[in-house]
């Protein structure tokens, strides 16, 4: 059984799935209606050379969600299917247009939306992320607990934490870790303390969007970050993709429920392969990227070969 995962906020760079514009009518489709609906030249923004402009949150969100449904439509161009979905953070949307619930239209407007709200929810500088390397959930929410203005923000395999807060707090956190036991507290190049009750104030208008448009019933089961389990209905998907902006990433829950389910190959879908190497620490299972059109070449074989070998 394959699922698909869609990477977040972090994974973009320069030129991202640039071989499967010019090599997929399918994908050249998918940017040109992004570029037509949001009204800006997104495609200059990915296929340029300012990787500053890139990496701003709002242009960095519809930026990945149209690169990893240039790469679904890609990988269902030949055939190939999925029996779960999931996504990391902003990548969540993009499960969702993969499992039918959003219309890539929609999405687009709420990524560009959201990361807007994101960027404008607490001043520049004054928040950040950090990863804590080497210590287990359970040793860094005991120290998170003592920090005032520091919150988990993402459980993204046994031994990497993304901790979110104020910018004070944080840095003050890292000797706190690496006393603790960490390996390494590391912060991030983020423009803001994601996933965490800073960002409350990006909330109410990202839900009055929410609530403007459609959505509809999964064509496959959607795993939802805020509680790392199937969606139950549509009001659930819509209330957490609100309460999402505030609540951490629970990545480990996704995975195991993903494999509870009997997945046993975990696609990528998009640019990089960040969240093929979290699936390894958490589950030992097959992992494939799709960040190039060879890498979809190799996925066909392997997905051909293994439905000879079940018959």
């Amino acid at each position: 059984m394959n699922g698909l995962i869609f990477p977040g906020q972090g994974s973009q760079k320069l030129n991202m799935m640039r071989d499967f514009y010019d090599e997929y009518p399918e994908s050249r489709r998918v940017m040109d209606e992004a570029c037509d609906v949001l009204k800006i030249d997104l495609k200059s923004i990915i296929f340029g050379e300012d990787e500053h402009e890139l990496t701003k949150t709002y242009n960095a969100q519809p930026a990945l969600l149209t690169t990893s449904i240039m790469a679904l439509e890609a990988i269902k161009s030949k055939g190939m299917d999925f029996d779960v979905v999931a996504g990391h953070s902003l990548g969540e949307y993009s499960a969702l247009v993969a499992s039918g619930v959003l219309s890539f239209d929609d999405a687009l407007r709420a990524v560009r939306l959201r990361g807007e709200l994101m960027e404008n929810a607490i001043p520049s500088g004054a928040g950040s992320m950090l990863a804590v390397l080497g210590l287990s959930p359970e040793k860094v929410e005991s120290v998170v607990n003592e920090i005032e203005g520091v919150y988990i923000a993402n459980y993204n395999s046994p031994l990497q934490i993304v901790i979110s807060g104020e910018i004070t707090s944080l840095l003050r956190s890292i000797d706190i870790f690496k006393s603790a036991g960490a390996k390494r507290a590391v912060q991030l190049n983020v423009s803001g303390p994601f996933h965490s009750p800073l960002m409350a104030p990006a909330k109410e208008k990202l839900s009055d969007f929410l609530n403007s448009i459609n959505f509809s019933r999964p064509q496959v089961p959607v795993i939802l970050n805020v509680t790392g389990k199937v969606a139950g209905s549509i009001e659930e998907i819509r209330s957490k993709l609100i309460e999402q902006l505030t609540s951490p990433v629970r990545w480990i829950d996704t995975v195991n429920t993903m494999d509870e389910m009997c997945i046993s190959r975990y696609i990528e879908v998009g640019s990089g392969n960040v969240l093929g190497g979290l699936v390894k620490k958490i589950v030992n299972k097959e992992v494939y990227s799709t960040d190039t059109t060879d890498e979809i070449e190799k996925l066909e074989g392997v997905l051909k070969n293994a439905k000879i070998a079940e018959f």
